[in-house]
């Protein structure tokens, strides 16, 4: 069914191909050709078309290399004469180096598509830069020519190129205006269009690397080594998460044997751990509470309340109070810390309407019996008020 392919393609693999076409400065056309070949079977996977690069790279995966196929508006499809610096020649004065050439050679002629590097690196970095592995790359049609085996003596419309191959591996050339071609292409049992044709090509030319095509791009070499070193990681990163998982079958297997045995001994220790976590927790309530009652006042010989009643009736129209406070804990209370407190004092807070004010008011708290001194901690004003914010602590 595909003795053809399989002899030329002989290992299992997965080839993502991407057709860039160019059909104008601007406008773009993007086509994707997914081949499966698993045991001596070929399939298609995938067959896409978007104008947005950004919908390919939805539809093609990483862990699979991809190849790029460029053609139309922008690249310059030629037969020359097959001399010494032709590609000078070809471009008067542009330097050669500014462009890609993707040449197919024959005894006296050469035929050559380029297309200006920048251009095609543009592409590339967005590959890149998405984690593609990009493996190969052609420009124009002349990649057909792979073809030769399965479609000799046939006319391939390729995109907006016409190509005739022969027997003689000779091929005949011409550029259309435009493409109106329904025909598909039968390569064994595969089905192609006109689109998708030379995207299989490339495929073929990837395995084959065809001796009378030729592209000078150095970075491919490199593209191919990390695609290796990718694979082969991924390779030992399975292989090590099989050992891992192995590993973790096997310990469970041994644990299950002393479990029975352990279960009791870990029961009776856990018990022992909860009544000692218990009387610990008891011991440090005791210990807060009695701390809350000695601090307190509760015991004092003479009666807080009336040290509230001083303080509410000392102030005048002028100073509200907001909160009094006796013996406070100096910080927030939590189960696993000690309780800590402002013995022997009162924190009041409240608003102030004037300096004088609050000053005869410090000062007639200070000639009060039971207060040994005051203190104040904050005096702010009020954003967007005349009043003034303040916080005392009041010792006794």
């Amino acid at each position: 069914m595909f003795e053809k392919l399989t002899h030329k393609i002989p290992l299992r693999s997965t080839f993502q191909v991407v057709g860039i076409h160019f059909l104008h400065e601007d406008e773009v056309q993007f086509c994707v050709l997914t081949i499966h070949k698993k045991q001596n079977e070929f399939s298609v996977g995938k067959r896409f078309e978007s104008n947005k690069i950004e919908a390919i790279f939805k539809e093609i995966e990483s862990k699979y290399p991809v190849l790029l196929h460029f053609s139309g508006v922008g690249i310059l499809n030629k037969s020359v004469e097959r001399v010494a610096n032709y590609k000078q020649k070809l471009l008067f004065k542009s330097n050669p180096d500014d462009f890609y050439f993707y040449e197919l050679h024959q005894e006296q002629t050469i035929f050559v598509s380029m297309c200006r590097k920048k251009i095609i690196d543009a592409y590339l970095e967005q590959f890149s830069v998405k984690k593609y592995h990009v493996l190969d790359i052609a420009i124009g049609p002349f990649v057909n020519y792979v073809l030769r085996p399965f479609l000799s003596n046939q006319t391939i419309i390729s995109n907006l190129s016409s190509i005739t191959l022969s027997q003689n591996d000779s091929i005949d050339f011409e550029v259309l205006d435009e493409v109106n071609d329904n025909t598909l292409y039968q390569i064994e049992d595969l089905m192609f269009t006109h689109k998708e044709i030379a995207l299989f090509a490339m495929i073929l030319q990837y395995h084959i690397q065809e001796e009378a095509i030729q592209l000078e791009a150095p970075f491919l070499q490199k593209n191919k080594t990390d695609f290796t070193y990718y694979k082969a990681t991924k390779l030992a990163g399975i292989t090590g998460v099989f050992m891992l998982l192995l590993g973790i079958l096997l310990g469970h297997f041994l644990l299950n044997q002393y479990q029975t045995k352990v279960a009791n001994e870990q029961a009776i220790v856990a018990e022992v751990k909860e009544i000692q976590e218990n009387i610990q927790l008891l011991t440090k309530q005791k210990y807060d509470k009695e701390e809350i009652i000695a601090t307190s006042g509760l015991f004092n010989p003479k009666f807080l309340t009336s040290y509230f009643y001083d303080i509410g009736n000392s102030v005048d129209k002028h100073t509200k109070l907001s909160s009094m406070a006796i013996t406070p804990v100096t910080k927030k209370m939590r189960a696993d810390t000690e309780v800590a407190f402002f013995k022997n004092q009162i924190h009041v807070e409240g608003l102030a309407n004037n300096d004088t004010d609050f000053e005869q008011w410090i000062a007639r708290l200070n000639e009060k019996l039971w207060v040994k001194k005051t203190e104040i901690e904050a005096y702010i004003t009020v954003r967007r008020s005349s009043q003034k914010s303040f916080l005392i602590h009041i010792y006794f």
